[in-house]
Formats: structure tokens, C-alpha cells, sequence
């Protein structure tokens, strides 16, 4: 197989402008090496080796036929990967979701927010979602009017696929087993979603229907820190984004984007949690 890498600056243009773009037989994901939460869906099909990341904050390994499922916002940053590491990449722009949601109303709910990252599949269903990403490579390349409209359908598949594999191998069941683990996984989605209308435990305890105390000791159990201390390092992992990747925007540009009330709110925020003004983080990189 041919290996080849992308970087986050190299694809950023292409997924906006396709909507849709499946990278084949990747030896390195750059995009990851910095924590990373992206607007978009991305999607990781192992084929072979190992791959050590930190997933919302907590330390996970991929290995061969895992299918990673990422959804927007969420946070990813890779920490190193076996010398015979090999990968496919769909990535889904907020978008082209968008569309197929129209297109097929509910199908993508498991998708796009979900209650973990990877998911191990045996040979029969890997070799299953091999060919589907083949074959949406291949159609992500027709240069024809009817493009988005085949995209849609291949997806469609894709997503019926993906939802009996994870009731197959029993994911739905598991899940319902641990409610406090699922209500950790509604935390996340929450903030991914919510992160920039609010910071507060309070907010998300109210959307949750728990009492703060109860769900900040769920929180606190299941991932050691508190609920603020999660929600503020999701924030600045949010915020370095924003800064080292986007020179286009000002700073005062950024603080908005983050849902800051003004530019010196933002930098008190992010000097209070990284020992830096945002200027000076921006300047001298991470």
C-alpha cells in the first residue's frame, strides 16, 4: 500500500470545498499531533498497528480493525503510533452533515454524537467497512453533478452499517449498563455543543436535570478532576486551536468565535488557566 501524510493546513481547504473526503492508507494522522477539536465528524479505520492518543482528555489506544468514530468538538491529540501503523480517514464537514441529515433524518444520531470513540470490529464486519471507504473514495472523486446526491446514498449505507456492527457486538447494551459512565458521555456532547454559551457547572447540571453536587460527583468519579476544571481545559484546548491555527482571525476575532463577552474576558480566562496572555501564546507557539 502507499503511505502518505496530510497535515491539518493541507486538508482544511479541501474539506470545505468537497464537504466530504476519505484520505486512504495514512502512516502518520500530523492533524492530531496537536490537540485538536474539530467542527467536523472525522472517522479512523485501523488497518494495522497501534495508536496511542489522549480522547477527551483520557489516554486511549486504537489497534488494528478498531473504527474510530470522532464527533464534532470533541478532542483528540495523538501521542505516538507503532512504525507499522496504517489508517484510512473520512472526515465530514459540519456542512455536508448537515445535507445528509436532511437527506436521511435520524440515520446519523449514532454518528455524530455518541457515548464512546472505537469500536472493535471482527473480520468479517472490518473487511465490510474497508470496501464501503473504498467505494466512498471512489465517489468523492466523481467530478459530476450528481456527486453530492451518490455521496448522500453511499453514507446512508455507511451509517445502517456502522449502527448493526455497534448493536452486534453488543455496544448499545454496555453502555446502558453504567449510567454514570453514559452521563459522562452526555457531559461531553454537552459541552462540545454548549462550550460557548457557557462555562458554568450550573448550566450543565440544569441541562442535565441533576442537582450540581450529584453531577459534579459523577464527573469528578469518572474522570478525577472536577466538572469546572474539565469544562476550562476543554476551553483552552479549544482556545490554542484557535490561536495557532487561525492567523487569519485577530485575537479579538477569536475571543468571539469562543464565545467571550470581549477580548480582555478571553484573556483573563486564558491567562488564568495557561500562566500566558493569548497574544503571548500566539506568539511564541505552544
Amino acid at each position: 500500500m502507499e503511505k502518505q501524510t496530510y497535515t491539518i493546513d493541507n486538508i482544511a481547504d479541501q474539506i470545505l470545498k468537497q464537504g466530504l473526503i476519505v484520505f486512504e492508507n495514512l502512516s502518520r494522522l500530523y492533524i492530531f499531533e496537536r490537540p485538536l477539536a474539530s467542527p467536523c465528524v472525522i472517522i479512523i479505520l485501523n488497518h494495522q498497528g497501534w495508536l496511542k492518543t489522549v480522547f477527551d482528555m483520557k489516554s486511549k489506544t486504537f489497534y488494528p480493525h478498531d473504527l474510530v468514530i470522532i464527533s464534532p468538538e470533541h478532542i483528540i491529540k495523538v501521542q505516538e503510533s507503532s512504525n507499522d501503523y496504517l489508517t484510512s480517514l473520512l472526515v465530514i464537514s459540519p456542512q455536508f452533515l448537515k445535507k445528509l441529515s436532511n437527506y436521511h433524518p435520524n440515520s446519523y444520531d449514532h454518528i455524530e454524537y455518541h457515548y464512546d470513540s472505537a469500536f472493535h470490529l471482527n473480520d468479517e464486519q472490518y473487511d465490510s467497512i474497508r470496501y464501503y471507504f473504498r467505494m466512498l473514495h471512489a465517489i468523492s472523486q466523481v467530478n459530476h453533478s450528481d456527486r453530492e446526491d451518490l455521496l448522500a446514498r453511499q453514507m446512508d449505507v455507511g451509517a445502517k452499517l456502522i449502527e448493526i456492527y455497534l448493536q452486534e457486538n453488543g455496544f448499545m447494551e454496555t453502555q446502558e449498563a453504567d449510567a454514570n459512565q453514559q452521563l459522562f458521555y452526555r457531559f461531553q456532547n454537552a459541552v462540545a455543543k454548549h462550550f460557548r454559551e457557557s462555562r458554568e457547572v450550573q448550566f450543565y447540571a440544569n441541562l442535565l436535570c441533576l442537582s450540581p453536587k450529584y453531577f459534579g460527583s459523577v464527573i469528578k468519579q469518572q474522570t478525577g478532576i472536577t466538572a469546572v476544571e474539565w469544562i476550562s481545559r476543554y476551553v483552552i484546548i479549544q482556545a490554542k486551536s484557535w490561536l495557532r491555527y487561525r492567523h487569519d482571525l485577530s485575537i479579538q476575532q477569536v475571543s468571539y468565535e469562543l464565545g467571550f463577552s470581549d477580548p480582555a474576558a478571553f484573556a483573563r480566562y486564558f491567562k488564568a488557566n495557561t500562566g500566558l496572555t493569548p497574544k503571548e501564546f500566539r506568539e511564541q507557539g505552544e
